[in-house]
C-alpha cells in the first residue's frame, strides 16, 4: 500500500489560527480536516507572544488532526506584517560560446543576478517573482527555455522580510512540534486560491482585509507587480466600537458582525434601535444604526482608501480595465464590495476560494482564502519536487512558479 501524502497549509492570523489538512491524489487535493482557534501572541501579522503564539498552532493543528484522523508533522505556515518589501530588480546573463538555446540553468542564474542587490540591513528575500524575461531586447517572454539567444535579461519582484520576524515565526512552528515546509508571504496564497485566470492577466487589486492588517497585491499579465501589508484591519473598527461606545471588545466584535452594515440605508433603516450593555452597565442601553454606521463607515472608508493608494504605486493598478477583489473577514461587512466600488471607480467583487476538487463547502468563504491558498502552493511545491522541478510550473502555477526558490 502506497504511502498517504498530505499537505497541511497553517493560516497564522490576527483573530484565528487555522490549520487546513488535505490528502495529495491524482485528481488534486482532498480536504480531510479542518482546526480554527483564537488567535494568542499574533498581532499584525507578527509574533508578539511566543508561548501564546504556540499553544494556538498546538491547539489548531490537534483539531485539524482530530477532523482528520492523522498526525500533522510539517506545515506551509504563512507570514506578514507592515515589514515586508517588495522591490523590482533586473538582472543580465550573456550566453559563451556558440551555443544559443537558452536552459533552465540560464534563467537560474539570470534569476540569481537580478536577486545579488544589497538588502536593507536585517531583511532577507523571501519569494523571487519573475514579472518578465528580455532575450536579445524582446520582451515579453514569459518562459524563455528553449528559446535561441544571447542576451537574457530578467525583470523580478523581490519579496523580503525582516529576518528576525521570519525567524520567531518559523520557531513558533517549529517548537510547536511541527517542521516548516516553507513560509509563503500571505497575499500570494490568498491570489493562489481566489484569483480568476482573466483577473491575473487583465489585471487585479488583491485586498485581503484581516483582523490586524490589510494585504494589498497587484497582479497584472499573469505576474505580481506590487505587495504592501497595512497596519490596519477589522479589527481597528471594533476597538472604535468598543471605545466609542463603551464596550468590552467581545461585545463590540459582536455588534460589529450582527449589526454593522454600509448598503442601502433608508430613514426607517437608519433609526433602527440596537441593544447594547456597556462595560460595567446593569441594564442595556441603545443606539441607533445611524450611530453605529457613523463609528464603522469612515474608518472602512480611511482603510479602502488606504489600499488603494498604496496599490496605485504599481502602474497596472491605474488601468482602466483592472478590477478589485477583497477577501478576508473584514470583506464580509455588508456592503463593502459597493463602497468600494464607489471609491474605486472599478468593478469589484468579494473573493473566496475558487471551486476545486476536494473543497468543503465550509471553505467558500473569504476568511478561509489565506488557508486554501497554502494548501494549493503547498501541493505545487511537493508535487514539483516529485517531478524534479525546482519551483511550480504550468496553470495557476505560472503566476508564482518561482515561489519555491526562497532566501536561506
Amino acid at each position: 500500500m502506497s504511502e498517504q501524502r498530505i499537505v497541511v497549509g497553517l493560516d497564522l492570523g490576527s483573530h484565528r489560527v487555522t490549520a487546513l489538512v488535505a490528502e495529495l491524489g491524482g485528481r488534486g487535493l482532498r480536504v480531510l480536516g479542518l482546526g480554527t482557534v483564537p488567535s494568542q501572541g499574533i498581532r499584525k501579522g507578527v509574533v508578539v507572544g511566543f508561548e501564546p503564539a504556540v499553544d494556538a498552532v498546538r491547539e489548531a493543528v490537534a483539531e485539524a488532526e482530530r477532523a482528520s484522523g492523522l498526525v500533522i508533522r510539517a506545515v506551509f505556515p504563512n507570514v506578514s506584517g507592515e515589514h515586508f518589501r517588495a522591490i523590482p530588480s533586473q538582472g543580465v546573463h550573456a550566453k559563451e560560446g556558440r551555443e544559443r538555446e537558452i536552459t533552465a540553468e540560464d534563467v537560474e542564474q539570470v534569476i540569481r543576478v537580478a536577486r545579488s542587490l544589497q538588502l536593507p540591513p536585517g531583511y532577507r528575500i523571501l519569494h523571487t517573482l519573475p514579472v518578465d524575461f528580455i532575450l536579445d531586447n524582446r520582451g515579453g517572454i514569459k518562459d524563455p527555455v528553449g528559446m535561441d539567444g544571447v542576451r537574457l535579461q530578467a525583470e523580478v519582484l523581490l519579496l523580503m522580510g525582516d529576518s528576525s520576524v521570519l525567524e520567531n515565526t518559523a520557531k513558533v512552528v517549529e517548537k510547536a512540534g511541527l517542521a516548516v515546509e516553507g513560509l509563503v508571504f500571505s497575499p500570494l496564497a490568498a491570489a493562489m486560491a481566489a484569483l480568476q485566470e482573466s483577473e491575473r492577466e487583465e489585471g487585479v487589486v488583491l485586498i485581503d482585509i484581516g483582523g490586524g492588517t490589510t494585504e494589498v497585491l497587484v497582479v497584472a499579465d499573469g505576474a505580481a507587480r506590487h505587495a504592501e501589508v497595512l497596519p490596519l484591519g477589522g479589527g481597528n473598527v471594533t476597538r472604535d466600537l468598543s471605545i466609542g461606545l463603551g464596550l468590552s471588545l467581545a461585545d463590540a466584535e459582536r455588534l460589529k458582525l450582527d449589526h454593522a452594515g454600509l448598503g442601502p440605508f433608508t430613514e426607517a433603516d437608519a433609526e433602527a434601535q440596537i441593544s447594547v450593555r456597556q462595560v460595567g452597565a446593569e441594564v442595556d442601553s441603545t443606539l441607533t444604526a445611524r450611530t453605529l454606521r457613523s463609528i464603522v463607515e469612515p474608518r472602512m472608508r480611511e482603510l479602502l482608501e488606504l489600499a488603494w493608494d498604496r496599490a496605485q504605486r504599481a502602474p497596472a493598478a491605474r488601468s482602466a480595465g483592472c478590477g478589485v477583489v477583497l477577501c478576508g473577514g473584514g470583506a464580509l461587512l455588508p456592503g463593502l464590495t459597493t463602497l468600494a466600488a464607489q471609491l474605486f471607480e472599478r468593478s469589484v467583487r468579494l473573493g473566496a476560494p475558487l471551486e476545486q476538487q476536494g473543497l468543503i463547502a465550509e471553505l467558500a468563504d473569504p476568511r478561509y482564502t489565506p488557508v486554501v491558498g497554502l494548501l494549493r502552493y503547498g501541493y505545487e511545491r511537493l508535487v514539483g519536487a516529485e517531478e524534479g522541478e525546482a519551483a511550480p510550473r504550468g496553470g495557476l502555477r505560472r503566476l508564482f512558479k518561482a515561489m519555491g526558490r526562497r532566501g536561506k
